[in-house]
């Protein structure tokens, strides 16, 4: 009676000593590696992380490694198996890494122009230059007179809709452009305005201007908008310009409303004298 207990009692024993203490740990690596290689596969296949890859394949090694030591003098069973899948699939990732970086450090760079000049050795690519113009057939340059004050720029028409900005030496119309915009033109109030809310002057003129006309006008009366409204079809003003040239706007008819837009010609003389 005592002999057939004595196996039993060993059994338990064994089951409940280090043996099973060691086959717990092994499945927790085992568990920890299985997925360590679940995403460095993933990461492979999505972001390709060389990083993420090489470090989640390192640990499927470690943690399949310390799983056999644990199994160590244990029958081969399954979970021994899954030790050594774990290191071959980590290994084979890490090893797929490292030969990536290995290839990418033995890339060769071109020769840069500071390796050259460094290394007499490297020889850089020879390039034909082109060739110099012949002396006769070279322009001679030829200096430009500058405009005279009053001479005429440009005569143009121009229809502006609400917050348009113009600017009359290239005819542009849009948003403002600091230093080049000249009149801004508001609808609801059907005002016509210098850029910059009026930082240049206008002001209504009687009659048809010229550049003198206008410098005189703008030197009596500096207003920093015109009311188009009140206005009359055929009318003119005068205003400065950002570039510090004149400007003659006519109104060859006035908005009814708001929502309408303002037709203007214009003329831009060179700057002149205010006053």
């Amino acid at each position: 009676m005592d002999t057939a207990e004595k196996p039993a009692h060993a059994s338990g024993e064994q089951d409940g000593g280090p043996g099973r203490g060691a086959v717990r740990r092994a499945t927790a690596l085992a568990g920890l590696g299985s997925v360590a290689d679940v995403a460095a596969v993933a990461q492979l296949l999505t972001t390709e992380s060389r990083q993420g890859v090489l470090v989640a394949g390192l640990l499927s090694v470690v943690t399949g490694t310390l799983g056999l030591i644990q199994l160590y003098g244990q029958p081969i069973r399954k979970r021994a198996l899954v030790m050594v899948a774990l290191i071959a699939v980590g290994a084979g990732l890490v090893g797929a890494m490292a030969q990536r970086y290995y290839a990418d450090a033995t890339a060769a760079p071109p020769p840069q122009p500071a390796d050259v000049a460094a290394n007499p050795a490297i020889t850089p690519p020879r390039s034909t230059p082109p060739p110099s113009p012949s002396p006769s057939l070279s322009p001679s340059p030829s200096a430009s007179p500058s405009p005279s004050a009053g001479e005429k720029i440009r005569e143009a028409e121009a229809t502006l809709h609400d917050q348009d900005y113009l600017d009359v030496e290239s005819g542009r119309i849009g948003t403002v452009v600091p230093g080049e915009s000249d009149l801004w033109y508001v609808s609801p109030y059907r005002s016509l305005w210098t850029a910059g809310g009026g930082e240049y002057p206008i002001t209504p003129v009687d009659a048809r201007p010229d550049a003198e006309a206008c410098a005189r006008a703008l030197a009596a009366r500096d207003y920093d908008q015109v009311e188009v409204g009140k206005l009359s079809p055929g009318d003119w003003a005068c205003a400065r310009t950002a570039e510090g040239n004149l400007v003659g706007i006519r109104f060859p008819a006035i908005p009814a409303n708001g929502d309408a837009p303002l037709r203007i010609s214009y003329v831009v003389w060179h700057a002149t004298p205010a006053g």
